[in-house]
């Protein structure tokens, strides 16, 4: 898009569908074009949280739309302990509770994600888990799977946004 010297402000942005967008966000872990974005939601996809980003299926959409991310079947590096951080979740629990836990990331060292995790039920019950970097990889190339097909069942990629799509301001 930017080599084609579209301008950014002649869209809407992909993430809100209100904003004029501003500029072109990327992927910076491939420097691909993703779309048009609005200032703030720049900023919010940028620097939010990224464990609540991906539970927002425009956000991962919009992650997904860098070629490289959706080839490989990753996300940018910043989402992966996010998504370990999802399925501890989900699957992790102490003794034999059924309490989902709440997960906090306390580290990324080099064999891994480190968390800590508590149960609302039994507050005193903390502990910790590691998730090394082999699964978080596995763990993030499921999510995008996911992801893919929930977004274009049978294609199994989302589908692309034509310039129709984006409703260019007047």
């Amino acid at each position: 898009m930017r080599a084609r010297k579209l301008r950014a402000d002649d869209y809407l942005c992909r993430l809100c569908q209100s904003s004029p967008a501003s500029v072109w966000d990327h992927c910076h872990g491939h420097d691909l074009v993703r779309g048009p974005v609005c200032a703030s939601c720049n900023t919010f996809e940028g620097k939010g949280i990224p464990q609540l980003l991906l539970r927002w299926e425009e956000v991962v959409a919009h992650l997904l739309e860098c070629n490289r991310c959706r080839e490989e079947r990753t996300l940018p590096p910043r989402f992966h302990a996010a998504v370990a951080g999802l399925h501890l979740e989900a699957e992790a629990r102490h003794a034999s509770c059924p309490v989902q836990p709440h997960v906090r990331h306390r580290d990324t060292t080099t064999s891994g994600h480190v968390f800590d995790l508590y149960c609302d039920r039994h507050w005193t019950k903390t502990w910790r888990e590691e998730v090394p970097t082999a699964k978080a990889h596995e763990l993030v190339r499921a999510f995008v799977d996911q992801a893919l097909t929930a977004g274009q069942p049978g294609a199994g990629v989302p589908s692309p946004r034509a310039a129709s799509d984006t409703n260019t301001r007047t």
